[in-house]
């Protein structure tokens, strides 16, 4: 009887250690990025809030409200309100950054950041990502295709440029930009056949998400194969 009791215990162990083993990485990055974004919002709110410090005395809360709630309650609309301002002015920056004048100073500012030997590489490779991401930077590319690479069997995510013209070149081949993994702002320009590729039916915001996530985090289509 003891004998099969420490049994069951040791296979309720291993099966916990199986269950640990199998699911942790897997929650492991579904929480990563909802930690993420709660600490993110948790600083803009914190943020947001000592902005309360800047008003004279004789306006906080403190001073004139008779209770608690009625401090947190105007606390809480002052955070909004600034939260909001904080969106104009971000809206106003991007307006601003359409026009002559405001593409002129970022490039200004651009070129001074490209001379700072750290700083340079961490913002190029943002910018271009961000860009990329964005709804009117997606445009450049076209669509996005599977494609075998590094050789036959092999499929990676590669997103369509243009068509490719040369004088030595026959027609129906394909530039495409095959990004590296986890930064898509660096990859390889690759010329291919149009018969060789698969269109993967991803949006541009889609396969980036693939990257980014080492394959993780991508579209669940029904039933699709890849067949040409």
């Amino acid at each position: 009887m003891l004998q099969q009791l420490n049994t069951k215990r040791m296979s309720l162990f291993y099966k916990c250690i199986s269950f640990l083993k199998n699911h942790f990485l897997t929650g492991f990055f579904v929480v990563i990025p909802i930690a993420v974004i709660v600490w993110i919002l948790g600083e803009l709110l914190s943020f947001f809030w000592q902005f309360q410090a800047l008003l004279p005395e004789s306006f906080k809360p403190e001073a004139w409200a008779l209770h608690p709630a009625l401090v947190f309650l105007f606390n809480s609309l002052m955070v909004g309100l600034f939260a909001f301002l904080f969106i104009f002015i971000i809206a106003c920056m991007g307006w601003i950054s359409k026009m002559y004048l405001g593409q002129k100073v970022l490039e200004f500012i651009s070129e001074l950041i490209q001379h700072i030997p750290v700083l340079r590489s961490i913002y190029s490779a943002l910018e271009q990502l961000l860009k990329a991401m964005t709804p009117s930077g997606s445009h450049q590319f076209n669509r996005v295709v599977y494609i075998e690479y590094p050789r036959k069997g092999i499929w990676a995510l590669a997103f369509v440029t243009c068509q490719a013209v040369g004088y030595t070149l026959p027609k129906g081949y394909l530039n495409v930009f095959l990004p590296a993994t986890p930064n898509p702002t660096s990859g390889f320009h690759l010329i291919v056949k149009e018969d060789e590729v698969i269109d993967s039916k991803m949006k541009v915001e889609e396969a980036f998400r693939t990257i980014l996530s080492l394959g993780i985090a991508q579209p669940m289509p029904e039933e699709k194969t890849l067949t040409r």
